[in-house]
């Protein structure tokens, strides 16, 4: 069921885009997101490796279950966060280059793809596998 989860999700989106898959990838605001939300899981000491061994493992621990799920749900709002920081680093990025009508382009694309690429981590990632490891606990 989760791997028909993932397809309906990545095949939702793709359609989407369409033929427009190519202007969805700006690399500043992917390292905003996975560097910010990273650093937050490590600044709370959050063992990453355990929460995915307990979203793909089935030998998980219910103490391990727990630690996973709480990890999940700070990821999830750590990537939704850092989403809206992107927002206002590119609204600087614009504010700085109002003279210059062709700089504008950069500070746009991090501005709307960081609150793109962190709600599509946050909410089509994150708060299923916090949901799928809450469920798997509560057994």
């Amino acid at each position: 069921m989760r791997i028909a989860g993932v397809v309906l999700l990545v095949a939702g989106q793709l359609v989407g885009i369409g033929s427009n898959l190519h202007l969805f990838f700006d690399a500043p605001s992917a390292i905003v997101i996975v560097t910010f939300t990273l650093g937050a899981l490590w600044m709370a000491g959050v063992p990453i490796g355990t929460m995915f061994s307990a979203v793909f493992s089935s030998t998980s621990t219910p103490e391990q279950l727990t630690t996973a799920a709480r990890g999940w749900a700070l990821a999830r709002s750590s990537a939704v966060v850092s989403g809206f920081i992107g927002v206002l680093i590119g609204a600087v990025i614009m504010l700085v280059n109002l003279d210059d009508m062709t700089a504008l382009g950069p500070g746009i694309a991090i501005c709307i793809m960081t609150a793109f690429y962190g709600l599509l981590l946050g909410y089509g990632f994150c708060l299923p596998c916090q949901y799928h490891v809450e469920s798997r606990a509560s057994k």
